[in-house]
């Protein structure tokens, strides 16, 4: 997988990935979601004030750009790791929880009964999954309250 195409599944990956607050303790891309967020909303000005720093305190041109550099590689390595976390294949745990939701989405008649291969199901599909869960089945994913599948990794 080329670089493009890793950085172009990075970028969906962070655009289907829902943002609840019950998730993000089981998923660690959602947290990374929220800093490239938060990091593109205050890298321009921090770079404008590296700038002006450089400029009026006589500070040495190398440092102030190897540190504007550094601070414009923090979004694209998260976005890059979103790209190939996206396509890592899903743990066995989720893959028990990808089949229990699927089966409860068919049995509403939301998703059609076929068989998908379950050796190659990615984060992706199960985040896909889950968008379509929260839609049909409510905040919860249709689960009853005894015996709730984990989450988590």
């Amino acid at each position: 997988m080329n670089l493009v195409k890793i950085f172009k599944s990075g970028q969906t990956y962070m655009s289907i990935c829902p943002q609840d607050r019950e998730l993000a303790y089981s998923f660690p891309e959602l947290k990374i979601i929220n800093y490239i967020k938060t990091a593109t909303k205050f890298l321009p000005p921090l770079i404008v004030g590296l700038i002006v720093w450089q400029y009026y305190m006589n500070a040495q041109i190398a440092v102030t750009s190897i540190t504007i550099l550094f601070a414009l590689s923090l979004p694209i390595q998260g976005i890059f790791w979103l790209g190939k976390r996206s396509q890592s294949p899903l743990p066995l745990n989720l893959v028990d929880c990808y089949n229990h939701i699927r089966t409860q989405l068919i049995s509403k008649n939301v998703l059609a009964n076929s068989k998908k291969n379950d050796n190659k199901l990615t984060f992706e599909d199960f985040m896909k999954l889950l968008n379509l869960a929260k839609i049909h089945l409510g905040s919860y994913f249709g689960q009853n309250n005894d015996s709730p599948p984990s989450y988590k990794e």
